[in-house]
């Protein structure tokens, strides 16, 4: 057997060569003196070599610790590569650790290094989201805010497979707790969406999402908030005294007079827009209901695009950005507005999309036909009537919307809203 004298005095010839231990344990002597550990051995009757490491990181004392315990492996029939590959394994056998000890060890790194390889739920969100909601969703950042604010930051470095029902249950009930309703409702829905789409792709065997009754948790309430006259009063004033960017004014007013979606407006081109005709086409591609629609202006509404366009400077859009001409306004950019006009004038829990519902309530109230107001708002019109009428209601639209607009004059003096600046209020 060797000894640490003996390996000391072993020196390079130019070419390598061996010296023997026990039990197939050798000292490999390489042509340039480097000095390291090996064991050879038979498995099914077929010759194995395994290499320990080099001397002397690895001493005498320690590889005959690591060779015995590769000898039991071998007599067991398994490679020592299988335990001995780990660094872990190598420093527990040199504490004096016994095999079964350090197979279980190495079995729970294992898995661990397994699981960690797994697809997660944040590998096969963003899968779906390039896949799918990139090329399909007009807004996709927007419309993937649930999981990148609710469900990767706890899902996201989780396996699939280790997502059960529980798990999303807890955290779709906290979302609930902390957020509301509807975005527990709009998380439970993305995560349902990714993984159906895991699953079509072979990266998980189960939808836990699908275990989860949406009714279970809870209800999506429409909202129902509209401005009373008075209220209508008081925004339009608070609104035009605020300090802020003329555009916002005159867009945030065009909102509630043409009942339109925030991006139908904000995003609109003049290319969109016939003075002549007093019309304004806005294309399916920027339409929720993915149709042309026409819009009928007014008068005080071709009066106010005016003042926008003079606003514009030259730009093709009706509500540039005013750092930059060349993009379409971002339809948060009204926000600031409408928050001040709503503290000024008094007004709670109302939002931008609100005035859409204050327009329909107000025509129908006033006695507009119900497929005049829904045609304008671009709705579908229920029941048969919806299914056989293709009437675009020309006439009648231009009529109410002419009739609602000299309304929003009524409550208040037209040439206040539209000219003044608003130094004192009314």
């Amino acid at each position: 057997m060797l000894t640490d004298t003996e390996i000391k005095k072993l020196k390079p010839t130019g070419k390598e060569y061996q010296k023997a231990d026990s039990g197939g344990l050798a000292l490999v002597v390489r042509a340039k003196g480097d000095k390291f550990w090996r064991y050879e051995f038979r498995i099914g009757g077929k010759k194995e070599k395994y290499g320990y490491g080099n001397y002397p990181e690895i001493t005498l004392d320690h590889v005959r610790r690591i060779h015995a315990v590769a000898r039991q492996l071998v007599e067991l029939g398994t490679h020592p590569a299988t335990l001995l590959d780990n660094l872990e394994a190598k420093r527990m056998i040199i504490d004096g650790h016994g095999i079964k000890e350090i197979e279980a060890r190495v079995l729970a790194a294992n898995q661990a290094a397994t699981a960690s390889a797994l697809p997660t739920f944040g590998s096969a969100a963003a899968l779906y989201k390039s896949e799918w909601v990139d090329k399909k969703w007009k807004d996709p950042n927007k419309g993937f805010l649930p999981v990148t604010r609710h469900l990767l930051p706890v899902l996201g470095e989780i396996p699939l497979e280790a997502i059960d029902v529980p798990t999303l249950r807890e955290l779709i009930y906290d979302i609930r707790e902390r957020v509301g309703t509807p975005t527990a409702l709009s998380c439970h829905a993305w995560a349902d969406r990714v993984f159906g789409y895991a699953l079509e792709h072979n990266l998980c065997i189960n939808n836990p999402a699908t275990a989860i009754k949406p009714a279970r948790v809870g209800n999506r309430n429409k909202r129902t908030r509209w401005l009373s006259t008075p209220e209508i009063r008081r925004y339009l004033i608070s609104l035009y005294q605020a300090n802020c960017y003329r555009g916002y004014k005159l867009g945030l007013h065009l909102l509630l007079m043409l009942a339109l979606r925030k991006q139908e407006l904000t995003g609109a081109a003049w290319s969109e827009i016939d003075f002549d005709k007093g019309e304004m086409l806005i294309p399916a591609g920027r339409m929720k209901t993915k149709k042309d629609h026409l819009v009928m202006l007014p008068n005080q509404a071709i009066e106010m695009l005016r003042e926008l366009q003079r606003l514009s400077s030259g730009s093709p859009w009706v509500m540039p950005m005013p750092t930059d001409p060349t993009r379409a306004m971002h339809s948060n950019n009204l926000s600031g507005a409408h928050a001040a006009a709503l503290g000024a004038g008094d007004i709670t829990d109302y939002n931008i999309h609100d005035h859409r519902h204050t327009a329909s309530t107000h025509l129908r109230e006033q006695g507009h036909s119900p497929e005049v107001v829904e045609t304008a708002l671009s709705h579908a019109i229920p029941g048969m009537a919806g299914t056989y009428s293709h009437a675009q209601y020309k006439t009648q639209r231009l009529e109410m919307l002419q009739s609602w607009a000299n309304f929003l004059d009524s409550v208040m003096n037209e040439r206040v809203v539209i000219q003044a600046t608003f130094r004192k209020a009314i």
